[in-house]
């Protein structure tokens, strides 16, 4: 209890006062990857421990983006990770990833809107912009569905033109460490990394938080800096569990990508 009070009157003192303020980008959860049972120990235990570094630090909010749970609609899993969110003490947002909708059709995204009640989201804060976007309709090449989606980003960009910063998330990566990057499973195709780019330099984003590789990368491309977090759960080749620490001041932000437990 004494945390929790700790916490919202940080939140007070930040919202009334326009003091620096910290943020958690969070990635691939994904409750049952590494220990496909019906207990789903493993992965449990990496978001309970990752939840609890993340109330120490006690940020203004949490962001997660995608893939929550590994199967689409499995009860125990999204059960363990409704429990595991709902342990994390500051407001949470969430984007879907690639296992949470598995091949991007619009019955699916209705679906999962059932399930979580939304797949993007737009606010300010601090006079920032955080604006949240489903990567998969994009990746999986549902034209409809992007244009679409396409269509509302850009009006919620138009209406951040003054935001201090405007913040853009989503699952799969735009790049993960060059424009010119060979295309595979874990970024966007070539014209579509153009064009979002140029959407989002026109715009002035000033920061794309991403996932979906299991391992942590970060560059700058047109003066846009893209994060992508390694996951909360299981790593893959270099990367470890771990999530981004993002401090935002009157002038300027950073990103720290740290290790699960090194707090």
């Amino acid at each position: 209890m004494k945390r929790l009070v700790q916490c919202a009157m940080a939140l007070i003192l930040t919202a009334c006062s326009g003091a620096p303020f910290t943020f958690v980008h969070m990635s691939d959860t994904q409750i049952g990857f590494i220990d496909p049972s019906p207990v789903y120990w493993k992965s449990d235990s990496l978001m309970a421990a990752a939840v609890k570094d993340v109330n120490g630090i006690c940020p203004e909010m949490v962001f997660i983006t995608g893939d929550l749970i590994n199967e689409p609609y499995n009860t125990v899993q999204d059960s363990i990770y409704r429990t595991r969110k709902a342990e994390i003490k500051a407001p949470v947002y969430e984007v879907p990833g690639n296992h949470d909708i598995m091949k991007f059709t619009q019955e699916k995204r209705q679906h999962y809107l059932d399930w979580r009640g939304y797949d993007r989201f737009s606010f300010t804060s601090h006079g920032c912009a955080f604006i949240g976007i489903d990567s998969n309709c994009i990746k999986d090449g549902d034209a409809a569905a992007e244009a679409a989606q396409k269509e509302w980003l850009v009006e919620e960009l138009s209406k951040a033109a003054r935001a201090r910063y405007t913040f853009i998330f989503l699952h799969c990566p735009v790049i993960r460490e060059s424009l010119d990057e060979e295309e595979d499973y874990f970024n966007f195709p070539l014209d579509k990394r153009r064009e979002y780019i140029s959407l989002f330099k026109e715009y002035g984003v000033d920061a794309v938080f991403a996932g979906h590789t299991h391992m942590d990368y970060s560059t700058v491309q047109d003066g846009i800096s893209f994060y992508t977090a390694g996951p909360v759960g299981s790593p893959l080749g270099r990367g470890f569990s771990g999530y981004n620490v993002v401090r935002v001041s009157k002038t300027g932000f950073s990103a720290e990508y740290v290790k699960t437990g090194s707090r």
